[in-house]
């Protein structure tokens, strides 16, 4: 009887949060659209990167993140105000966007610094800074490329390290392109999946390039007809993975 009466109240809690719940050894990563991202570890801590509040991009309401993140001050990368609750705020540029922050520190069971970027070919004179964040958690490693707009160099590479997951633009224009991405992929070495972001779809038509220009002809893809994966922390891919998610 006591375990039926816990079930009903974690189901209880569950539905009135509005996050799916992750047990022992599980890491959730949803995409709401753009480069917005929520990550539950699973110690339960919640990380919203780049908030978005755009056409029909918007991170829930009834998410109410620990950290927020932001690689940079644009406006479909830095809707702060969007997001519910009291997050702990992590900008990458200075608050003029005029200059990294250089973030190196812990909030919870997640380590978290940054690698300075641009955001076009033209050392940030076109669009400015971009800072990549790069997270530590449950013994995996995960970059979030913000809005890169070139290939790395050694340095950056050697800076940003060993990933296990990569978040990666992938749409072209105001990013690097599917075929560019191919590249820093290639770069970057991640040994677990691969997210392509910051794409074509039918709330964004400006970018030339969809997930599918990014992912076709690859081996190891999973489309997944939602907004949510599970990584399985005892069961990680033996593989390269590429996920595509709906933002819906």
């Amino acid at each position: 009887m006591k375990k039926a009466l816990m079930s009903s109240s974690i189901v209880f809690m569950i539905l009135a949060s509005g996050v799916m719940p992750i047990w022992a050894g599980e890491v959730s990563i949803s995409w709401y659209g753009q480069a917005c991202f929520l990550i539950v570890t699973s110690q339960g801590t919640e990380i919203i990167i780049d908030p978005v509040a755009m056409g029909g991009y918007a991170v829930p309401e009834n998410i109410t993140p620990d950290i927020v993140t932001v690689s940079h001050e644009h406006g479909d990368h830095n809707a702060v105000g969007s997001v519910s609750g009291d997050p702990v705020v992590i900008r990458g540029l200075t608050s003029e966007a005029k200059a990294y922050a250089e973030i190196d520190q812990q909030i919870k069971d997640v380590k978290m610094y940054t690698v300075a970027t641009y955001h076009d070919k033209e050392q940030g004179s076109q669009r400015g800074l971009n800072a990549v964040f790069v997270f530590e958690f449950d013994g995996i490693r995960l970059a979030h490329l913000g809005d890169l707009g070139h290939l790395l160099s050694e340095e950056q590479i050697d800076e940003i390290g060993e990933i296990d997951i990569l978040m990666i633009p992938v749409g072209g224009v105001a990013t690097i392109d599917s075929e560019e991405a191919d590249q820093v992929v290639a770069q970057l070495n991640p040994k677990m999946i691969v997210f392509p972001m910051h794409y074509r779809t039918d709330v964004v038509t400006f970018m030339p390039d969809t997930a599918e220009d990014f992912v076709a002809e690859k081996e190891h893809v999973q489309r997944i007809d939602g907004n949510r994966y599970v990584l399985d922390l005892d069961q990680p891919p033996e593989t390269l993975e590429y996920v595509v998610l709906n933002y819906k």
